[in-house]
C-alpha cells in the first residue's frame, strides 16, 4: 500500500512539473492508444454474432489503454507486461504495445527487467498469433516472433538510442559548462598574478619611499630644538655637526613638519589596504564545519524543496580542509539542485564510515530555473575535495537525476595534480559502445523478422482449394468417411458447433472467387458419421 500511495505521489508531482504541451501530448497518445485498442478489441473480439461482446471488448481494450499508456512513464517494465497480456486478443501486437516498448527502451535501466519483461512480450505473442491463426503451430509462432521483432525489439531499440544520444547531449552540455568555469578560473588566476605583480611594484616602489618620508620628517622634526631655545642662540638651530643651513623653529615649521609626517603616514595605510585589496583572488572564504550542514538544508527548504538530511556513523575528527570540502559538497550541490531541478526531492547523506567521511546529494529531475551560481562550479569543488586528499564524483542518475559525492579520508596527504581529460572521454566512448549495440539490436530485429516471415510463407504454404463441382457432389446425409477423401485434407479453419457437429472450412476454387476482392469458402459439417449440413459462405460486403 505504500509503495502504491508513493507511485502516485510520484506521478502527481510529475504531472504538476510537466507544462501543459507535455501533458496534452501524453493525453493524446494515450486517447488515440485508447482507440486501436477499441477497433482492434472489437475486430478480434470472441463471438462476433454479440454486438455486447464486440462492445465489452472494445470498451475493456480502450479502458485499458487509457490507464497502461501515461503507466509508462512511471513503471515502464509493468506497463510493457500489462500491454502484452492485453494485446494477447489481437495477435499479441498493435500500436499501443509499439508505444509500451518505446517507452521501456527508453527509461528502463536495469538489465534482469528488461529480458524479463520482452521474454514476456515474446510469449505473449507467439501464445496470441497461434490463437488467431489456423495455418498451424509453426506458421503461429514465426508470426509471433516476427511481429515481436517489428513491434517490441526495433522500437525499444531505437528509443534507447535516442535516450542515449539524449544523456550524451546532457553530458556534452555539462562539460561546457564545466570548461567555461575552468575559463574563467584560469582568467582569474591570471587577473590574481597581474595583482599580485601589481601588489610587489607598489611595494617595493612606493612602500620604501613612503616610509623613509616618514623616518626623514621625524628626525627633521626631533634635530629642531623647542621654540623657546631658538631666543636663547639666536633663534637659529644648526643641523647635527654645525655645517648646512640654519633653520627657526618656528610654529609654522612645527606644524608643517607634523603635517608632512601625518599625510605620510596616512599614504602608508592607504597603501596597505590597497595591497590587501589586489591580494585578494575573488572572494574570502572562512573555513566551514559540517555543524553548519542543517543551517545550510533549512535554509534550502525554505524554498518549498523537499530535503531528505540523512546523517549516519559515529562522527569523527577531520581536518580542517576536509571538514570544509565536505561543506562545500552538501552547499554545491544543493544549489545545482535549486537550479537545475526545482521542486524535486533530493536527500543529502553525511555518512562516517571507518576510514573515510562520505558526502552525497542526489537529486530527481525537475524544472530548470535561471538563478545565481557559485562561480567556481565542479572544477573548483573537486580540486578543493582533492586538496583535502578526497575524489569527487559526480553523474546522471536515474532518467535525468544528477548525484554529487565525495569520499574523504580521516587521515591523508594532499595527492599531487593529476593531469588528464577527465571522464568526459570514457562517457563519449560508452555512449559510442551503446549507440552501437542499439544499431545492432534494431539490424538484428529486422533480420530475424524478415527471416520469420519467410519461414512462416513456407510453413503456412498454398491451401488446397476445393473445388465446386466436388462441393456439389454430396449432400447432407452422406457418409462421412466417404466425404472426407474428397475433401483436402487440412481445412482453413475448425469449430465445434453447439449441437456437436465438427465443421471444417475450405476455400473455394479460383473460378468462383469474386472479382472485387474477398474470398469465397465452404463449410462441411460432420456428426453422428455422417454430413450434417453444407454451406457457402459469402465475402462481407458481397450481395
Amino acid at each position: 500500500m505504500e509503495l502504491l500511495r508513493g507511485k502516485v505521489d510520484t506521478a502527481l508531482r510529475v504531472a504538476r512539473r510537466a507544462g501543459w504541451p507535455r501533458v496534452a501530448y501524453e493525453a493524446a497518445l494515450a486517447l488515440f492508444c485508447g482507440f486501436t485498442e477499441l477497433v482492434l478489441g472489437a475486430a478480434y473480439a470472441p463471438g462476433q454474432e454479440s454486438l455486447l461482446v464486440i462492445g465489452l471488448f472494445g470498451l475493456a481494450g480502450t479502458v485499458a489503454a487509457l490507464v497502461i499508456v501515461p503507466l509508462r512513464r512511471l513503471c515502464p517494465m509493468t506497463a510493457l507486461a500489462l500491454g502484452a497480456a492485453l494485446s494477447l486478443v489481437h495477435f499479441g501486437t498493435g500500436f499501443t504495445l509499439i508505444v509500451l516498448a518505446a517507452g521501456a527502451g527508453y527509461r528502463a535501466r536495469r538489465p534482469p527487467a528488461i529480458l524479463l519483461g520482452f521474454g514476456f512480450v515474446l510469449v505473449m505473442g507467439m501464445v496470441g498469433a497461434v490463437a488467431q491463426t489456423d495455418s498451424g503451430l509453426v506458421f503461429g509462432l514465426l508470426t509471433g516472433l516476427m511481429l515481436f521483432c517489428l513491434t517490441a525489439v526495433a522500437p525499444a531499440a531505437v528509443a534507447a538510442m535516442i535516450a542515449q544520444r539524449r544523456l550524451l547531449v546532457m553530458t556534452m552540455h555539462q562539460r561546457n559548462l564545466e570548461l567555461h568555469q575552468e575559463r574563467l578560473l584560469v582568467a582569474g588566476q591570471a587577473q590574481a598574478r597581474e595583482r599580485n605583480r601589481i601588489a610587489a611594484e607598489l611595494h617595493d616602489s612606493l612602500g620604501h619611499r613612503l616610509t623613509l618620508m616618514s623616518l626623514y620628517t621625524g628626525g627633521l622634526s626631533q634635530s629642531l630644538g623647542p621654540a623657546g631655545a631658538s631666543s636663547a642662540t639666536g633663534g637659529t638651530s644648526r643641523p647635527p655637526g654645525g655645517r648646512g643651513t640654519t633653520m627657526t623653529a618656528t610654529p609654522q615649521v612645527t606644524e608643517a613638519l607634523t603635517l608632512l609626517r601625518d599625510t605620510s603616514a596616512q599614504a602608508m595605510g592607504e597603501l596597505r589596504q590597497i595591497l590587501r585589496i589586489l591580494h585578494q583572488d575573488g572572494s574570502v572564504e572562512a573555513g566551514r564545519s559540517l555543524d553548519e550542514v542543517e543551517a545550510t538544508v533549512a535554509s534550502a527548504r525554505a524554498t518549498g524543496t523537499p530535503i531528505e538530511l540523512v546523517r549516519s556513523g559515529e562522527p569523527r575528527p577531520l581536518n580542517l580542509l576536509a571538514e570544509h570540502a565536505a561543506f562545500r559538497v552538501v552547499q554545491e550541490g544543493l544549489t545545482n539542485a535549486l537550479k537545475y531541478a526545482g521542486g524535486a526531492p533530493v536527500r543529502v547523506e553525511v555518512r562516517f564510515e571507518d576510514d573515510a567521511l562520505f558526502v552525497e546529494v542526489r537529486n530527481r529531475p525537475g524544472r530548470f530555473s535561471d538563478g545565481p551560481s557559485t562561480g567556481q562550479g565542479l572544477l573548483g569543488l573537486a580540486e578543493r575535495v582533492r586538496l583535502a586528499g578526497g575524489v569527487l564524483s559526480h553523474g546522471l542518475v536515474d532518467v535525468g537525476g544528477f548525484r554529487l559525492g565525495a569520499m574523504l579520508p580521516y587521515e591523508s596527504e594532499v595527492p599531487e595534480p593529476v593531469p588528464g581529460p577527465g571522464d568526459f572521454p570514457q562517457e563519449i566512448r560508452r555512449s559510442g559502445r551503446r549507440q552501437r549495440n542499439g544499431l545492432i539490436a534494431v539490424v538484428g530485429a529486422l533480420g530475424v523478422a524478415l527471416v520469420a516471415a519467410v519461414g512462416a510463407f513456407f510453413a503456412a504454404g498454398s491451401p488446397e482449394p476445393l473445388p465446386e463441382n466436388v462441393f456439389t457432389s454430396f449432400r447432407v446425409g452422406d457418409d462421412e468417411a466417404r466425404t472426407r477423401e474428397l475433401l483436402p485434407t487440412t481445412p482453413l479453419s475448425s469449430r465445434t458447433t453447439d449441437q456437436g457437429a465438427a465443421c471444417g472450412t475450405y476455400l473455394a476454387d479460383l473460378y468462383v472467387q469474386p472479382e472485387n476482392g474477398g474470398e469465397v469458402r465452404y463449410e462441411v459439417c460432420f456428426r453422428d458419421g455422417m454430413v450434417d449440413s453444407k454451406r457457402v459462405l459469402q465475402p462481407r460486403g458481397s450481395g
